[in-house]
């Protein structure tokens, strides 16, 4: 086996059926390659399921697999940021659970030049929470976010003040667009479907959760908080 050139990066809570049926695309599309590994970070799940999922796919993967574990859930940004801690690659990719897999993402944005941060899909026009006023910033959903690691280093991964979820990846676009380096693009022919909101959901709490991290990220960068709610 060659050492990693690619991490995998998945973080799991509470929903076994969604981790093994990302593990068994990455075999089926991707087990032959020798350059990958993938990691998995358990964000504290009380679903014993998860782990025995786990275990039971580090018996049959074809890739290196590792597996550490949050004694409890820390959040989406932050349970990322740990998860990168623990993989190797030169080249990271940052895949939410929900996000099924059809084909080989290696082999599609192997290319990826220092500097640029790739994501599925970029959200560019007024779409209510990324507007401040006049101001729409540019940001990457985050259930899917490719780059060096070098690069990752150098943005400072997320920032773990948006926690338990919310405005990590507006926050990311923002530091993107402010700065002269890193780029971000959109290859929306990757070979993904994001099942949307099949992780968290939306709901009331939701909602008024999303809103304070508004406040927070506008608070953070001086913004116009207008309108407050989307």
């Amino acid at each position: 086996m060659s050492e990693a050139r690619h991490s995998l990066i998945f973080l799991t809570y509470n929903r076994p059926e969604l981790i093994d049926a990302r593990l068994a695309e990455v075999d089926l599309h991707m087990g032959e390659r020798d350059d990958i590994e993938v990691i998995v970070l358990d964000n504290g799940s009380e679903d014993y399921g998860v782990r025995l999922t786990l275990t039971s796919r580090s018996q049959v993967c074809r890739f290196p697999l590792v597996l550490p574990r949050q004694d409890k859930n820390i959040g989406f940004g932050p349970g990322f940021n740990r998860a990168v801690l623990h993989s190797t690659g030169d080249h990271i990719h940052l895949i939410s659970s929900d996000v099924a897999i059809f084909g080989d993402l290696v082999d599609m944005v192997g290319w990826l030049d220092e500097n640029l941060v790739v994501c599925h899909r970029r959200i560019d026009h007024p779409a209510g929470w990324n507007q401040f006023g006049k101001l729409v910033i540019p940001y990457p959903e985050g259930y899917y976010l490719s780059m060096r690691r070098s690069t990752w280093d150098y943005l400072g991964g997320f920032d773990e003040r948006f926690v338990p979820y919310d405005y990590e990846d507006v926050d990311l676009g923002y530091r993107i667009s402010k700065d002269e380096k890193a780029v971000l693009i959109e290859l929306s022919n990757l070979p993904l479907k994001h099942q949307a909101a099949s992780t968290i959901g939306y709901n009331g709490a939701r909602h008024e959760h999303t809103v304070q991290m508004r406040s927070l990220f506008a608070e953070k960068w001086d913004l116009a908080n207008q309108p407050i709610r989307p």
